[in-house]
């Protein structure tokens, strides 16, 4: 990130900093797996990441949810693995139909009762 920056850091800063980040992730891995033991899985999901983070009183992951396994795929002869994203086309999303309207939004009641009621007090005589 510091390079993308145009901050050009010597090795001994670079190397120091990613041992810290290193460590910093490993943590937030070991107390996630607390939160998937405790919910009975054997799948680590987004939630309890987003649930480590919490307890740390960091900002959860924004755009990420559990509904989905990620596909991931493995580069060839080396350890790095990255997830197969589906592209969309931009024309398709914008000159495509749109999702239907939703329905107007009803209120029905199914108690009997005096809706001025107050306090725990019923206005009676009063309509």
């Amino acid at each position: 990130i510091a390079e993308s920056l145009g901050i050009h850091l010597k090795d001994e800063v670079a190397s120091n900093l990613v041992q810290d980040v290193e460590y910093r992730l490993r943590e937030i891995i070991h107390e996630a797996t607390k939160f998937m033991r405790h919910s009975k899985r054997q799948k680590l999901t987004s939630d309890d990441i987003n649930s480590a983070l919490r307890v740390r009183n960091v900002e959860p992951l924004y755009g990420f949810t559990s509904g989905a396994a990620s596909r991931f795929n493995i580069i060839q002869n080396q350890r790095i693995f990255y997830v197969d994203d589906q592209e969309y086309d931009l024309d398709d999303i914008i000159y495509g139909p749109l999702p239907p309207v939703p329905l107007d939004v009803t209120y029905t009641g199914g108690w009997e009762g005096d809706w001025r009621a107050g306090f725990g007090k019923r206005m009676m005589g009063k309509s």
